[in-house]
């Protein structure tokens, strides 16, 4: 009996793994993809499509090892695809939020930084007059 709950443990650590690597490589790619974003300066908007485009590979790799896990494990393949591209979006939608948070804050502090300047130089106390030549002409004492 205990040998059997062994071979399951090991089986199912196995079947977990093969999910948990290509997860990672999309996890991975994700933050990549956002840092690279920051320095192309990509919209919010516009960083969705950056990101799939950026990682494809890795969806496509991690797609197919939750379809397969899924498969493996009973479901239905047309089940497990609908699944393993809700995963796939959710990690995705996950990053855009967090790029769109990010470039918000930094716009908004770029935003409250500008005008702290302008009112500082604003508040600058106004240039001395010009000292006038030993030269040049005393009123009279």
């Amino acid at each position: 009996m205990i040998p059997l709950i062994a071979a399951s443990a090991m089986f199912l650590a196995a079947s977990q793994a093969a999910v948990a690597a290509p997860t990672n490589a999309y996890k991975n790619c994700l933050k990549q993809a956002s840092t690279q974003a920051k320095k192309d300066k990509v919209s919010g908007d516009a960083y969705e499509a950056y990101a799939r485009n950026a990682c494809g590979a890795q969806i496509t790799g991690l797609r197919d090892a939750l379809i397969a896990f899924e498969v493996k494990n009973g479901t239905k393949r047309k089940d497990a695809a609908t699944d393993a591209d809700m995963t796939v979006d959710d990690y995705l939608a996950s990053s855009v939020d967090n790029y769109k948070f990010m470039t918000g804050v930094a716009a908004e502090n770029a935003k409250i930084e500008a005008d702290h300047k302008a009112k500082a130089v604003a508040a600058a106390p106004p240039a001395t007059p010009a000292a006038t030549p030993a030269a040049a002409p005393q009123p009279p004492k």
